[in-house]
């Protein structure tokens, strides 16, 4: 006589998956999120690279000197119907979203005195030099170097990921072993 199938806890297991989900979500964010400054360029449905910078004081990678606006990003917060991910350092939004600062006194002194270090010569001595000599209120742009935000690719991720925890968490009831759940985008 064959053995019946043994009935999943359902409720335990939503319970289970409610409880993970959250985690999962708010840890696979940030993983992506800083995956950005790895790519140079952010996914959303599709990969836009990074514009590179002309600016020969950046790192050798596009938003990438120091990793201090790597590392901001952060969970926030997270329950069973919300995510929060944030990027704490206080530049983060303006290369995020891009958009324009204004120069100021105290950038124009610390342009000045790079200008000094480089010994008044070379690529980043003159490049410093036409900072310094920006006007204090003028405008200098800041394009758009996006690297968080809503993206296509990383729901699909979570929905790939609670599919296969479903489908992990039931076949094992079964006694059958040739018993597969198949997984199909919806």
């Amino acid at each position: 006589m064959a053995r019946k199938n043994k009935v999943p806890e359902f409720m335990q297991m939503a319970k289970e998956l409610k409880k993970n989900a959250s985690r999962y979500a708010a840890s696979e964010s940030v993983k992506f999120f800083k995956e950005s400054f790895v790519k140079e360029g952010f996914t959303d449905s599709s990969f836009k690279a990074w514009q590179k910078t002309s600016n020969p004081l950046a790192g050798k990678r596009t938003l990438y000197k120091r990793g201090n606006l790597m590392r901001s990003i952060k969970k926030q917060s997270a329950t069973m119907s919300k995510v929060v991910v944030i990027a704490d350092s206080e530049y983060a939004d303006i290369h995020n979203k891009g958009g324009f600062i204004v120069v100021t006194a105290q950038m124009k002194k610390f342009f000045w005195a790079k200008y000094y270090e480089f010994d008044k010569t070379g690529t980043k001595a003159e490049y410093c030099k036409a900072m310094a000599l920006k006007p204090v209120g003028s405008k200098i742009k800041i394009p758009q170097h996006q690297f968080m935000g809503n993206s296509q690719t990383l729901m699909n991720n979570f929905d790939q990921w609670f599919g296969e925890v479903i489908k992990n968490q039931i076949e094992p009831h079964f006694n059958d072993s040739s018993v597969k759940i198949e997984l199909r985008n919806v």
